[in-house]
């Protein structure tokens, strides 16, 4: 089975990150600045439920157990 690159929004990003939306870039960088989950789901206009819910999801796509962990991974990638 052939493995198609990674994408990010419409285009493949060549550093190979994992499939992340303009969504997911802008949930990382608020998690870079610091930002709680719930002023993480004021600024995105979304629940607390929901940006948990999007945080848990960014954080499998770059195989992260922690917030940080998710922000160093997105920065070595150099997608914020």
């Amino acid at each position: 089975m052939m493995r198609l690159p990674p994408v990010i929004g419409d285009a493949v990003h060549p550093d190979g990150a994992p499939g992340l939306s303009e969504r997911d870039l802008e949930l990382l960088r608020h998690l870079a600045d610091g930002r709680s989950t719930s002023q993480i789901a004021a600024a995105m206009s979304v629940t607390s439920n929901t940006a948990r819910t999007r945080i848990r999801r960014v954080q499998r796509k770059l195989a992260a157990s922690e917030r940080g962990q998710a922000v160093e991974a997105a920065r070595e990638l150099g997608v914020i």
